[in-house]
């Protein structure tokens, strides 16, 4: 069983700031890190950590030929066969969050924005994901996706607040078994939709959606039920950058090994619990054996 991730790759300066200015205002950084990152880099490279076969499905610059990233990527043993190299940057995300761990980002696509659907093979892959990134090919290959039989997931981040709601999120969802927001952006999402309940997107072919709440945890909505799943608890947070694509990437991870939707989604619990503990999208990810004892602490046993 393998994930192929489709999505950005991009390089992160993540920063702290004592608040987030306004228009017109100015504020101080006070500590910065680059890093490796990218919704799609994220989820494989964490994905992987657990044991999962993953390959990338991106379009960056032809500066990431001579990157570390890329040579991250094939010391890890990701598949970067299918990465397209586009004559322009890598995209690049400015990620700014403040003491209340609220953050703004600025993100320059760069090469994503050129993703092709052209070379889009899907074939030898059981699941495929769709993170955020040049959602304007993405109906295409979403559909492609399901008719090679591969199941198909979905979340937008980012995307959802300047992209075309209905012609370009909207229209990708009944593609997709499962569905992922933050909090912020499941709200976003029923407001321009006039929607009351997240339930109205439930498509014939979706399975989950969760929306995930930082240190309130997440709401994993079924069919017939919705289940609020604790945050796990950890000793310090040092970022919260990185931590919804964890989740992602533990819960397909769950679900990939053969475990219902409910234990998927505490797995990517511990997974995202990992990654806030250190600066960095990619730099604190678990194995799969690393997750399961803290999920027996905080769970119990791991069990399908």
């Amino acid at each position: 069983m393998s994930l192929l991730v489709v999505g950005n790759i991009a390089y992160d300066t993540i920063g702290d700031v004592h608040f987030l200015p306004d228009r017109n205002q100015a504020t101080a950084v006070e500590k910065l890190v680059l890093s490796n990152g990218g919704c799609a880099g994220n989820v494989a490279v964490a994905a992987n950590n657990l044991g999962v076969e993953t390959a990338l499905y991106s379009a960056v610059g032809n500066d990431f030929k001579e990157s570390g990233y890329l040579k991250q990527l094939v010391d890890l043993g990701v598949n970067t066969s299918f990465l397209q190299y586009i004559d322009d940057l890598t995209a690049r995300s400015f990620i700014f969050t403040d003491s209340e761990e609220r953050q703004q980002i600025y993100y320059y696509p760069g090469a994503s924005a050129s993703l092709s659907d052209k070379k889009f093979d899907c074939r030898g892959f059981s699941h495929v994901h769709f993170t955020a990134g040049e959602i304007s090919v993405y109906k295409s290959l979403m559909r492609r996706a399901g008719e090679a039989g591969c199941v198909v997931s979905f979340d937008p981040g980012q995307e959802m607040f300047h992209r075309h709601i209905r012609d370009e999120i909207i229209s990708c969802l009944p593609y997709a078994s499962y569905l992922f927001f933050n909090e912020y952006e499941a709200r976003h999402i029923l407001n321009e939709t006039g929607a009351d309940d997240i339930h109205v997107f439930f498509s014939e072919k979706t399975k989950a959606i969760v929306v995930s709440k930082g240190e309130r945890g997440a709401s994993l909505y079924l069919r017939d039920k919705t289940v609020e799943v604790p945050a796990v608890k950890t000793r310090v947070v040092k970022d919260p950058t990185g931590a919804g694509d964890a989740h992602r990437a533990g819960f397909l991870a769950g679900i990939i090994k053969g475990y219902c939707e409910e234990v998927a989604c505490k797995v990517g619990a511990v997974v995202s619990s990992f990654v806030i503990q250190e600066k960095g999208t990619q730099t604190s990810l678990p194995t799969w054996d690393e997750m399961k004892k803290v999920y027996l602490q905080y769970f119990g046993e791991l069990k399908k």
